[in-house]
């Protein structure tokens, strides 16, 4: 099955708010508490903050569809934004752009649908005249890390985060597009 991907705008936040969230407690609810979970989610995934995030104009994002059910199953986000890990991505803020979050519903994973998503990234990405992309992804995600470095992405770096009360390391990652 061929999914539908579609550029998105504020009309759908509450749909990517929706599924944001399921994605995101999918991936990593065995690794949080509920409590944690739920703090994070409510800071990240509400359909106000999805609102502003792609009202914003530094935003580009994208949802792929099951051609059947018409049901989102994926999305991304990209976002030009004034990082501070030029130790580790390099150039300036003007040649980079953040990969923020890339998620595909885990009955869709293995289909290519990650991989066509990422594509429409990086084609927007080279068509805004950007020399790297960049992103952040969690120790616990292995099979993210794993995608990321099939697609050309290396580690450069890490950070500390936190989901809810709960501190975490972020492995930087990032990619050449030329």
């Amino acid at each position: 099955m061929d999914t539908k991907i579609v550029k998105i705008d504020d009309t759908y936040a509450k749909i990517l708010s929706e599924l944001g969230a399921r994605l995101f407690a999918d991936t990593f609810a065995n690794d949080n508490t509920p409590e944690n979970l739920e703090l994070y989610l409510d800071a990240n995934y509400r359909p106000d903050i999805q609102t502003k995030e792609l009202n914003d104009p530094a935003m580009t994002a994208y949802m792929a569809f099951d051609p059947e059910s018409n049901q989102p199953v994926a999305y991304c986000q990209l976002r030009q934004t004034k990082h501070v890990y030029y130790d580790f991505v390099g150039d300036s803020e003007d040649d980079a752009i953040e990969l923020q979050r890339l998620y595909v519903d885990k009955q869709w994973a293995g289909m290519g649908l990650g991989k066509r998503l990422l594509a429409e990234c990086v084609a927007t990405a080279t068509k805004m005249g950007k020399k790297i992309m960049w992103l952040c992804v969690s120790d616990y995600n292995p099979n993210a890390i794993k995608f990321y470095e099939k697609q050309g992405f290396r580690k450069v770096g890490v950070r500390n985060v936190m989901l809810g009360n709960k501190p975490e390391t972020d492995h930087i990652m990032s990619m050449s597009l030329i």
